[in-house]
């Protein structure tokens, strides 16, 4: 068997631990066991912890530390650039002490994709690694295509095993303990941070000036853009977590995020329902949709197109049924755990060699 160590830079959030207890599931019948380092999990973590974690402050000695009490073959690079530690580690785990190295993630900042000294550093880390993980298909755009022979794929996924609406349970009773009343709605669910451009998604729906359509808003106001927005049918619930959260997803009609999709979109797929964003802002994520399939991308800034595009879900059934189901069917097929859970299969039999690889048909 071979020792697999994830570096998580940073606490762990809430979402990561059941995908990192099926992995660490997943890999063991591959034949590596699995061991996750960080500072720490978030507070208030409702999941059960069913991997080897080790908690304590990370640091270039304190990591060289752990490894040397603890057998590790292979290192997972889930660091980032702003931690001071991550080339020393390079320098001490890969070069001093001879593991190998695995770099798991979007390849470069997508938020700042052109950016000379920062993309540098990004091609160091990966040129020094012995294998890379990226979060989705399209980001090799980013890497030299030299590094590809060594690149793999894990579509960045979560562990979503909410099977639907309890038993008894209908959209209105759903919607009703929210005091929701209208007919159909439009929700919007995360952190509400201004670089997810949440105006440009009430602009479009006051610009429908329909009184049976309502806006959802559910999530914490982390930058604080919540205060200046009224309207009649916008409903305001503050942060919603667990199958609380699901329900009202269930129970809503379409989703739409103008900016920086994220993670956002398997929660929505998971529960049926078409999304529609703006172009302009790269995710890895957006893979999962396909426009005029399962959602629509529109031109960014024009409200009147996303509005268009929102009435054309909300007023046609069959075709938000058409959408819908595509919806669901895209995220069980490509945002399966077991598809992601691959990708790390693959690159650690790369990394491992031949004595390992013969598993990789077992699974």
């Amino acid at each position: 068997m071979s020792h697999v160590l994830l570096i998580h830079a940073g606490l762990i959030p809430h979402y990561r631990i059941p995908v990192y207890n099926y992995l660490s599931s997943y890999l063991k019948n591959c034949g590596f066991s699995f061991a996750v380092i960080s500072d720490g999990i978030q507070s208030d973590n409702p999941h059960a912890v069913r991997f080897e974690f080790t908690a304590l402050p990370l640091s270039t000695s304190s990591i060289a530390r752990f490894i040397r009490g603890h057998r590790t073959d292979i290192i997972i690079d889930y660091m980032e650039l702003r931690h001071r530690y991550l080339f020393p580690t390079y320098l001490v785990a890969k070069i001093l002490m001879g593991k190998k190295m695995i770099y798991w993630g979007q390849g470069l900042d997508l938020a700042d994709p052109n950016a000379p000294i920062k993309n540098l550093a990004y091609f160091l880390e990966q040129g020094m690694c012995d294998a890379i993980i990226l979060y989705a298909e399209h980001l090799k755009k980013y890497l030299p295509e030299r590094f590809h022979k060594k690149t793999f794929v894990a579509n960045n996924t979560l562990n979503n095993d909410y099977p639907g609406l309890p038993e008894g349970a209908t959209r209105e009773s759903i919607l009703s303990q929210y005091g929701i009343k209208t007919k159909k709605n439009i929700i919007c669910m995360g952190r509400m941070q201004k670089r997810k451009r949440i105006e440009i998604l009430v602009e479009a729906f006051k610009y429908m000036e329909r009184k049976d359509i309502g806006l959802i808003l559910v999530g914490p106001d982390t930058d604080g853009i919540l205060a200046s927005i009224k309207g009649t049918n916008i409903y305001k619930l503050g942060p919603i977590y667990g199958d609380r959260k699901f329900e009202l997803l269930t129970a809503s009609d379409v989703y739409c995020l103008p900016g920086a999709v994220g993670l956002s979109i398997i929660d929505a797929f998971h529960c049926s329902l078409p999304f529609v964003t703006e172009e302009g802002d790269e995710s890895a994520e957006i893979m999962y949709l396909k426009s005029g399939v399962n959602g629509f991308i529109v031109p960014r800034g024009n409200i009147e197109e996303m509005a268009a595009k929102l009435l054309f879900l909300m007023d046609n059934d069959p075709a938000r049924t058409e959408f819908s189901s595509a919806a669901k069917t895209e995220i069980l097929q490509n945002g399966s755990m077991d598809k992601m859970c691959a990708g790390f299969r693959d690159a650690l039999f790369y990394v491992a060699g031949a004595k390992n690889h013969h598993a990789a048909n077992a699974v």
